[in-house]
C-alpha cells in the first residue's frame, strides 16, 4: 500500500476502462508470403505452417518437418472525407513450425503458427459510440496471433485437423482508501491497491482437406467466433471533509464499473479448391469462398456505470443511467479469393533451382451499413491485388539435403470512395466519405528438415 497523488486517480480509472484491439491481422492481410501472393486463396493449398490459419488439416499433408520464418508489413493510407487518417501500420514476424510423424501407423502432424507484431502485442483503445472511426482498420490489425493445431490423415488423400487460437485478457480492480479534502485536493491522502489477473482466452478452428486426385484438392474450414469481455472496476472509499474536522460524509464511496466487448471476430466458413491443369501441371489455380457472420457484431462501445454513496448528501446528486445503444446493424458477407501459381523454372542450374510466379485477387465487401444515425463507423469495400514469387533451392549443402524456399509478395488493397449520408442535419459529423489504399509487402524463408 502507498500514497497516490490525487491527480493520477482519473488517469488510472480511464486507462483501465480501455479495451484491446478488434479481430486479427491475419484476417485482414493474410499470413506468410506464399498465401498472400495467391490472394489468400490457400485453404486447399496449405501444407506449411500457414495451414494453422488457412486450414489445419493441411498440416498432415507435409511429410517433412518445416520451419518458416518471415516478416510482413501493411501500410494504410486511408482517408476520411479526404483527410488522411493516422491509422498505424501493421508490421511483424510471421513464423511457424510443422512436426509430422507416424503413431501406431497413423500419419499426423502438429503445427504452431505465430504472427508477432513489433509495435503492439495488443493495443488498448476504446472510443465513444458517436466518435468517427475506421471500424475495420482502427484496431483490427494490432494484435498477436498464436495458433496450435493437430492434423491426422484419415485415409490416403483425406486429412482432418483442428486446434485453438490463443489470446489473453486482463481483469482487475483499482481501489483507494483514505480521506478526500474538500476545497484543497492536494491535502487529500489516499492509499491504493491494484489487483490485476491475466486470463487465457481460446477459440477453435477446424478443417478438412481432400485430395480428390493428383490434380484436384478440395477444402472446408471453420473458424469460430471470438469476443473479449472487458470488465474493470475503479473504487474510492474515503471520508469526505477537511483534516481535523468532522467529515461531511464518513465512509463515502464512488464506484466506476467499465464494461465493454472487444476484439470481435465473426465466425467463418470457407470452401476452397485447388486445381493443377492435367495437360499443364506446372500451373496451379486456387479459389476460396468465405462466409463471415458479421451480423453478430456487438455494439463497439463501452458501458460506464457510476455508483455514488455520500450519505445524507445523496439526494443532492443525480447520476444519469448508463446509455443504451442500438445494434450496429452489420451484415454478413461472402469473400471470394482467387490465385494462380506458375512454375516458370523447374530444374534450372542442374536441378538446383526452381522458380514460381504468383498472382491473386480478393474482394471483401464492407459489412458496415449506412451511418444515418448517431454512430460514425467508416468503411468501404476492399479489392486486393497481389503478386509474388518463390525460389526453391535444392541440395545447397550436405547438411541441408532438402529444399529451402524463399518467398516474397507485394499487394495493394484499394478502397473505392464510399459516401455516407446522415439523416439529422444537426449531426456534429455530417455527411462523410471513406476511401484509401493499403500497401503490403512481405518475405518468408521456409526450411524442410
Amino acid at each position: 500500500m502507498r500514497s497516490l497523488p490525487p491527480g493520477l486517480i482519473f488517469v488510472l480509472g480511464f486507462g483501465l476502462g480501455l479495451g484491446p484491439a478488434r479481430a486479427n491481422p491475419i484476417d485482414a492481410f493474410g499470413f506468410g508470403a506464399r498465401a498472400p501472393a495467391l490472394g489468400s486463396a490457400y485453404s486447399a493449398v496449405a501444407d506449411d505452417s500457414a495451414a494453422g490459419y488457412y486450414n489445419p488439416a493441411g498440416l498432415a499433408r507435409s511429410r517433412d518437418m518445416r520451419i518458416d520464418l518471415g516478416y510482413q508489413a501493411a501500410l494504410p493510407q486511408l482517408r476520411f472525407s479526404g483527410a488522411v487518417q493516422p491509422v498505424e501500420a501493421t508490421r511483424g514476424m510471421a513464423a511457424g513450425l510443422v512436426v509430422p510423424g507416424d503413431l501406431f501407423g497413423v500419419h499426423l502432424a502438429f503445427g504452431l503458427t505465430l504472427f508477432l507484431p513489433d509495435q503492439h502485442v495488443t493495443r488498448l483503445r476504446t472510443l465513444r459510440y458517436e466518435q468517427p472511426r475506421l471500424q475495420l482498420y482502427d484496431n483490427r490489425t494490432q494484435r498477436l496471433f498464436l495458433a496450435a493445431n493437430l492434423a491426422v490423415r484419415i485415409v490416403k488423400g483425406l486429412y482432418v485437423g483442428a486446434g485453438l487460437t490463443f489470446m489473453s485478457r486482463t481483469s482487475g480492480d483499482v481501489s483507494f482508501q483514505g480521506n478526500v479534502t474538500v476545497g484543497d485536493a492536494e491535502r487529500s491522502a489516499l492509499k491504493t491497491a491494484i489487483e490485476v489477473n491475466l486470463v487465457a482466452v481460446r477459440y477453435p478452428q477446424a478443417g478438412i482437406a481432400w485430395e480428390v486426385n493428383e490434380f484436384l484438392a478440395l477444402a472446408l474450414v471453420y473458424r469460430h467466433s471470438f469476443i473479449l469481455d472487458v470488465d474493470q472496476r475503479f473504487q474510492i472509499n474515503a471520508d469526505l471533509g477537511n483534516p481535523g474536522q468532522v467529515p461531511i460524509a464518513k465512509g463515502a464511496s464512488l464506484v466506476e464499473q467499465a464494461q465493454s466487448v472487444d476484439l470481435f471476430q465473426p465466425w467463418q466458413v470457407v470452401l476452397g479448391g485447388a486445381l493443377r491443369w492435367p495437360s499443364y501441371p506446372r500451373l496451379l489455380l486456387s479459389a476460396d469462398l468465405t462466409f463471415a457472420r458479421w451480423s453478430d457484431m456487438p455494439v463497439p462501445a463501452g458501458r460506464l456505470t457510476l455508483m455514488l454513496d455520500i450519505g445524507s448528501l445523496n439526494s443532492f446528486v443525480h447520476l444519469p443511467p448508463p446509455p443504451t445503444y442500438p445494434s450496429p446493424g452489420f451484415h454478413d458477407i461472402l469473400i471470394p479469393a482467387v490465385g494462380v501459381e506458375w512454375r516458370a523454372l523447374d530444374s534450372a542450374c542442374k536441378d538446383r533451382l526452381a522458380l514460381d510466379l504468383r498472382a491473386g485477387y480478393r474482394y471483401e465487401a464492407s459489412p458496415v451499413p449506412g451511418q444515418q444515425g448517431a454512430s460514425t463507423f467508416g468503411d468501404a469495400d476492399k479489392h486486393t491485388f497481389s503478386l509474388g514469387a518463390g525460389v526453391e533451392l535444392r541440395r545447397l549443402f550436405s547438411v541441408l539435403p532438402k529444399p529451402i524456399e524463399l518467398d516474397a509478395f507485394v499487394a495493394v488493397t484499394y478502397l473505392p470512395e464510399r459516401d455516407f449520408n446522415k439523416d439529422d442535419p444537426r449531426s456534429l459529423v455530417g455527411d462523410f466519405t471513406v476511401s484509401g489504399t493499403v500497401f503490403q509487402v512481405g518475405g518468408q524463408l521456409r526450411w524442410r528438415l
